[in-house]
């Protein structure tokens, strides 16, 4: 005859059996990531703007829509200082701002009516934190250190021999460890980016340089800067040949 121990009556067994049974087969609790985000915010940002901005923002959203804004938004520090690089009417300030409380965005751009619209947006949209330069980045008095920098599409509106000086001038701004988050085109499919520069045409005329470079080709570069590289091609529905490049400072 089998003499249960003193410490564990009997009667206990069955209850303990039937908590490991639930403690097995109970699921772990789930992990929500909502679509907080997205069209949502995009529309907060349009109805923020004068009506002839609304127009441009929603050509520039049809570009860089939210898909392409979440893989950047996740690659992008969740806080503190962040120089947005040709912020023009703050769109993306906006958009980043709302996605992580917590970051504070500098942006600087050479038009004083565009730093203009991008405070009154921030404003109406309670980024308190966000602050706006007017100049080119080239020479624009921008105090560091910042823990983060983005340049979305901007890159290949520069002269090709102001690129580099302007990737060293952001490196050289960033803290050690910081995230230089570079969203442009590619140079293949040559269908894309031809499709891509008739409608850089259409916004900018012909005058304005445009010097494309093919993504290897900025990852050589960062690289040289000092910069550890990742690199994604974003396919869209449009034609555009997206490539979101994201260089952590050495």
């Amino acid at each position: 005859m089998r003499i249960a121990r003193a410490s564990e009556p009997p009667a206990s067994r069955p209850r303990r059996a039937l908590e490991s049974l639930r403690a097995r087969f109970t699921p772990p609790p789930t992990i929500e990531a909502p679509e907080v985000y997205g069209r949502d915010a995009i529309a907060r940002i349009v109805r923020a703007l004068p009506p002839l901005e609304r127009a441009y923002s929603l050509v520039r959203f049809s570009i860089l829509r939210p898909k392409i804004l979440s893989v950047m938004d996740l690659l992008l520090t969740d806080e503190g200082r962040i120089l947005d690089v040709g912020c023009g009417f703050g769109l993306f300030a906006a958009y980043f701002g709302q996605t992580q409380p917590r970051r504070r965005i500098v942006g600087v751009d050479p038009s004083a009516r565009r730093i203009g619209i991008a405070r009154d947006v921030a404003g109406r949209l309670g980024l308190r934190e966000h602050t706006f330069v007017v100049g080119d980045v080239r020479d624009a008095d921008i105090e560091g250190p910042f823990d983060a920098a983005y340049v979305l599409d901007v890159m290949h509106h520069l002269p090709i021999d102001d690129q580099r000086r302007v990737l060293e001038r952001l490196r050289a701004a960033l803290s050690p460890g910081g995230m230089l988050l570079l969203k442009d085109i590619t140079t293949e499919p040559r269908a894309g980016l031809l499709f891509t520069e008739a409608l850089d045409r259409l916004m900018v005329g012909f005058r304005e340089p445009l010097a494309y470079r093919h993504h290897r080709e900025w990852g050589a570069m960062l690289s040289e800067l000092g910069f550890k590289v990742r690199m994604v091609r974003v396919p869209d529905v449009l034609p555009y040949p997206h490539v979101v490049i994201a260089a952590t400072k050495i």
